[in-house]
């Protein structure tokens, strides 16, 4: 990082190519590939080769879990409930991507603690919207800090090698320019892009304390390095040691012995032996353990893990909650975070549509859900009617949140249509055929009842 506030663009530049081939810089690039490749699922036994001889993959293959996927996905909930923003109609189609992104970048951003998303604005067959490009490798040029005034990134990555960075371009943005240079910093292109703003969010995973850059998930992928340290040699062990060692005495070492069966007889020569050494290894020492680590870190950041599925009746809504309490606290903490976040995306937002013609609302309204709990069928119907006797809703909302694909209009139009077909069949039921609604007529009262006939 570079702090100099009366530093040029060619000095900025200059200064952070060098610091870009820093080792610091090289170990943190190290450090997010190793993030994303454990996220993904993808290349993990590389980090674990070294740890093994080279001949025990060729009897079993690497272990690779993926919890960390699991429990990134499982803390990052905000973009999960989803937002609601009360802007315009015009704002509503610019971000129709939005949610979809930011879910993503909350959980890139919980995964390597800092996270740089650049707002690009787009026209496509005559349709303008935003769209949003997390980028993971970056240098910043700061203010103070704790805020970034210039980006730097790298635009090609050598796919043979991730940490090669001598013959990479780049890309510099800041309030008002955007330079492409090579890796020597020889601008390329440079030109001014007129937004009067970086066009790129900056989020972090907490808030900072005494650098730019926050910590990620290290102790989620530590611990899934572990684990598959861990299986990769308890399936190593249950290769060679699950039905026990053969073994031989009083014969020469070249001598070798038929697989025989249970019916079969093994012919030893005079003082020869020949034993089944059992396998001293402990199992389920290895699995407790495993399922220790697993447990340590989930506590660690407030999640609850289950290994095997208990019997009894499910939980309800309010036992999971107690469950995931420390979890919904964090959560609560969490909002007021991307609260900032969302309106710092607002600002640049506001300022890119300006820069294309487009006029936004001054102020954005937003409002977080909050995450729902499984509930019985009759506590949910007791929710409903309470809600709705107290007007927290009308009918056409509550159809809304059990069908989230309708408009209010299309809400509207079915909540009417069903209010008309009930009203006919009460109709139906008090003045329609029903014959025990039917009126006796004059005729019938005056009729003299009949002598019922008694059969002979």
């Amino acid at each position: 990082m570079i702090y100099n506030s009366k530093a040029t663009v060619e000095q900025i530049i200059q200064k952070s190519i060098k610091d870009s081939k820093w080792n610091n810089q090289k170990q943190r690039r190290n450090w997010v590939r190793k993030m994303l490749d454990y996220y993904g699922g993808n290349s993990t036994n590389q980090y674990i080769n070294k740890y093994f001889n080279s001949s025990a993959f060729q009897e079993i293959p690497c272990y690779k879990a993926n919890f960390t996927r699991r429990f990134i996905n499982k803390m990052s909930r905000i973009y999960t409930v989803g937002a609601n923003r009360n802007v315009s109609n015009q704002y509503k189609l610019l971000t129709v991507k939005k949610d979809a992104r930011m879910k993503h970048v909350e959980r890139m951003t919980r995964l390597m603690g800092t996270v740089a998303t650049q707002i690009i604005y787009k026209e496509v067959n005559g349709m303008a919207f935003f769209d949003y490009r997390p980028i993971y490798y970056f240098d910043v040029h700061l203010k103070d800090p704790f805020t970034p005034s210039a980006i730097m990134y790298p635009l090609l990555m050598q796919p043979e090698d991730i940490n090669y960075t001598e013959k990479l371009e780049w890309a510099y943005w800041d309030e008002s320019i955007y330079a492409h240079y090579d890796e020597d910093g020889n601008i390329i292109e440079e030109y001014e892009h007129g937004y009067g703003v970086l066009p790129f969010l900056f989020t972090h995973r907490e808030e900072q304390i005494d650098e730019f850059f926050v910590d990620g998930a290290n102790d989620i992928v530590d611990c899934n390095e572990q684990v598959n340290i861990a299986m990769t040699e308890m399936q190593l062990g249950l290769r060679f040691q699950m039905f026990g060692q053969p073994f031989m005495t009083g014969v020469d070492s070249d001598k070798r012995i038929e697989r025989v069966g249970s019916d079969q007889i093994i012919d030893l020569p005079e003082g020869a032996t020949y034993g089944i050494a059992s396998p001293a290894g402990d199992i389920n020492a290895v699995i407790e353990n495993i399922k220790f680590q697993l447990d340590l870190v989930a506590q660690n950041n407030h999640l609850y893990v289950q290994f095997a599925q208990d019997g009894g009746e499910t939980p309800s809504g309010i036992a999971l909650k107690i469950k995931d309490l420390e979890r919904f606290e964090d959560y609560q903490d969490d909002i007021e975070l991307w609260k900032m976040y969302e309106h710092e995306l607002y600002y640049v937002e506001k300022a890119i549509a300006a820069y294309n013609g487009i006029t936004l609302p001054e102020k954005l309204k937003l409002d977080f859900n909050e995450p729902e709990y499984p509930k019985t069928v009759q506590d949910q119907i007791s929710l409903d009617e309470h809600r709705l006797k107290h007007y927290m809703l009308d009918d056409v909302g509550l159809l809304m949140e059990y069908n989230k694909d309708l408009s209010r209009k299309e809400a509207e139009k079915i909540v009417e249509k069903n209010k008309e077909s009930r009203k006919e069949k009460m109709d139906e039921m008090f003045n329609g055929d029903n014959p025990l609604n039917n009126e006796p007529s004059e005729e019938d009262v005056d009729k003299p009842l009949e002598k019922e006939e008694i059969p002979k």
